[in-house]
């Protein structure tokens, strides 16, 4: 166990908030810590000490300023985001439009028209990958033919 996690524990078994599987961990490491034997003695001490001082009686109440909490509705946020989502497109596109004196950059693209025996051919030899008894019979000439 780390010292860390134990002197949580410590201060969770001073609250009565430990289970019982931590407690045995608790007290495991403790046979073994120094440190966090001397931790929980101090803070056994203070405990005690705090909880055992009468409550002393203010001469004058305190009182805290109320100030604005600030309402976040979903419905705010979501307008917000979208503005400046909006503003951020907007601004790309402009930064993106190419000007009246610039000059296009690279080669004119031409389409073509296929016949897309590539792609054919490629599906066949996939089929034939995946599926090898699935072989393509192609048909023989001669005496064999029938």
């Amino acid at each position: 166990m780390v010292c860390e996690r134990g002197r949580e524990w410590i201060s969770l078994r001073l609250d009565g908030e430990l289970s019982e599987l931590a407690e045995k961990m608790l007290e495991s490491h403790l046979a073994r810590c120094a440190g966090c034997r001397a931790f929980e003695a101090d803070a056994v001490a203070a405990t005690s000490l705090i909880r055992s001082t009468p409550l002393a009686q203010l001469e004058q109440p305190l009182s805290l300023p109320r100030g604005r909490r600030l309402v976040l509705s979903t419905r705010r946020v979501s307008a917000a985001a979208a503005g400046a989502a909006a503003i951020v497109l907007g601004l790309g596109a402009f930064l993106n439009l190419p000007s009246a004196g610039s000059k296009t950059v690279g080669p004119p693209v031409h389409v073509v028209q296929s016949d897309n025996s590539d792609i054919t051919q490629q599906r066949g030899v996939r089929a034939t990958v995946l599926r090898p008894d699935a072989l393509i019979k192609v048909p023989t000439l001669g005496p064999q033919a029938t």
